[in-house]
C-alpha cells in the first residue's frame, strides 16, 4: 500500500481570552493540519502546534521539516512492523497492537525528525489514523488492545481574578467536572492563595484541584508557594521548578504536602531518564504528545513509568481538535486511568467547532467507536 496524496493545511486557534502562565502570555496557536490519503481512498489526520517555549521546534522549522519528509512518502514502499511484533514486549516495544497490516511505521521511521516533535507528532499521527482505519479499530485499540472506552478530564480555568476564577469553576463543576486545574506562579503568592481560596470557596472540599506552575518558581519561592497553598486540598502540583532542575524537583519532594509532576521537564531526554532512574523525584509524569514526539513514545514512556512505580496523565499544550483526539485516544490506552488528562480545553478557543466527539461531557470525553481517530 502507498501513500497516493499528501498536504499541509496552515491552523490557526485564536483565544477568547489571552492565557497567562509563567512561561508567556498566549493570545493565539498557529499550526498545520497534515492529511495523508491511502491508494484506497482512507485519508489520516495529523496535527503540529510547535512553541519553542513548550519544548518543541518554531514555526518555520516544523513547516520546513513537514515540507521535506512529506515530499517523499509518497513514493516510498510500506515498511513491515519490527519483527517479533505481537502480544508481550514486541508490542510493548512499539505501542501498536499485533497482527497488523504494514504502513511506513516500521522500526527506526522518522529518525530524521527527532529534533522537530510536533512534525513527527502530526506525521505519526495521520498514520496511524490511517492505520487503524485499515484495521477497522479505533485508534485506542490500536495502541492498546486493553484501551477504556472514556476518558476523565480536568476543567483548565484561565480567568486571573479570585471572583472570576470562582464563577468560572463554578460553571466547571455545574458542567460535571470534578478535577479543575489553575496556571499558578509568575505573580505573588498571596495572589495564587487568594484565587484557589476563591475556588476552594466556591466549588467546596469534594472536588479535585491541581495547580501548574509551569516552572515559574525558582526553588526557595516554591518551598514557601508550596506550603502556603497546602491548605487547600490539593490534588498535584506540575512543574513547580525549571524544566532542567531535576535537583531541586527532588529536594522539593521532601517538602511538599501533595504530589509533584513533571511536565515541561519531560521536554528534555536526558531529564526523562533521570526521572525514571529516581522515581522519588515525582510520582507523576504529565505527558504532552506533541513534545514528545508522537503518541508511540508517549506510550512507551507512559509504559515505562508504570513499570517503576509511577503514574502519568495525557495533557494538551493548547492543541487543536485533531491532536487532542490523538491525544484522548492516547490516555485510553494508558496503563492507568487515575488521574484526569488535560484534554478539556476547547472552550478556551474561538474558533473551536459547534460539534465534534472529543467535546468533553460530564467531565470526560467517550472515545467514539468509529475506525481510525474519530474526526471527520
Amino acid at each position: 500500500m502507498r501513500i497516493t496524496e499528501a498536504s499541509i493545511q496552515p491552523l490557526r486557534l485564536e483565544m477568547v481570552h489571552p492565557l497567562k502562565t509563567a512561561s508567556g502570555t498566549y493570545e493565539a496557536r498557529e499550526g498545520f493540519v497534515v492529511r495523508l490519503t491511502d491508494e484506497e481512498g482512507r485519508v489520516g489526520q495529523g496535527e503540529a502546534m510547535p512553541l519553542k517555549e513548550f519544548g518543541t521546534e518554531s514555526a518555520s522549522e516544523c513547516e520546513q521539516a513537514l515540507e521535506e519528509y512529506l515530499s517523499n512518502l509518497s513514493t516510498q514502499k510500506t515498511t513491515p512492523l519490527p519483527s517479533g511484533e505481537g502480544r508481550g514486549e514486541g508490542t510493548e516495544s512499539t505501542g501498536l497492537n499485533p497482527c497488523l497490516p504494514p504502513l511506513p511505521l516500521g522500526e527506526g521511521w522518522g529518525e530524521g525528525l527527532r529534533a522537530t516533535p510536533a512534525a513527527r507528532h502530526a506525521i505519526e499521527q495521520s498514520l496511524l489514523d490511517l492505520q487503524a482505519q485499515r484495521q477497522g479499530i479505533p485508534l485506542s485499540e490500536l495502541l492498546s488492545p486493553k484501551a477504556r472506552e472514556e476518558v476523565q478530564v480536568n476543567a483548565l480555568l484561565g480567568a486571573q481574578l479570585p471572583e472570576l476564577l470562582a464563577e468560572e469553576a463554578r460553571r466547571a463543576v455545574a458542567e460535571g467536572y470534578t478535577t479543575l486545574k489553575i496556571k499558578v506562579a509568575g505573580r505573588p503568592v498571596r495572589e495564587d492563595e487568594a484565587r484557589l481560596s476563591a475556588v476552594r470557596e466556591a466549588v467546596g472540599p469534594a472536588i479535585r484541584l491541581r495547580i501548574d506552575a509551569n516552572g515559574g518558581w525558582k526553588e526557595s519561592e516554591a518551598i514557601l508557594a508550596l506550603e502556603a497553598l497546602s491548605g487547600y486540598g490539593l490534588e498535584l502540583c506540575e512543574q513547580p521548578v525549571a524544566a532542567e532542575d531535576a535537583e531541586a524537583l527532588f529536594r522539593l519532594s521532601n517538602h511538599a504536602r501533595f504530589p509533584l509532576a513533571a511536565d515541561e521537564s519531560l521536554a528534555f531526554p536526558e531529564l526523562r531518564q533521570v526521572l525514571l532512574d529516581r522515581p522519588g523525584t515525582v510520582g507523576i509524569l504529565v505527558l504532552k504528545p506533541m513534545v514528545l514526539g508522537g503518541l508511540l513514545p508517549t506510550l512507551a514512556l507512559a509504559r515505562e513509568a508504570a513499570r517503576r512505580g509511577m503514574d502519568a496523565y495525557v495533557t494538551s499544550s493548547l492543541d487543536g481538535v485533531i491532536a487532542r483526539a490523538g491525544a484522548a485516544h492516547l490516555a485510553a490506552a494508558l496503563p492507568s486511568g487515575r488521574y484526569a488528562s488535560g484534554l478539556g480545553v476547547g472552550h478556551l478557543f474561538r474558533n473551536e467547532p459547534d460539534n465534534h466527539p472529543f467535546r468533553p461531557e460530564r467531565g470526560r470525553i467517550a472515545i467514539p467507536r468509529r475506525p481510525g481517530l474519530g474526526v471527520s
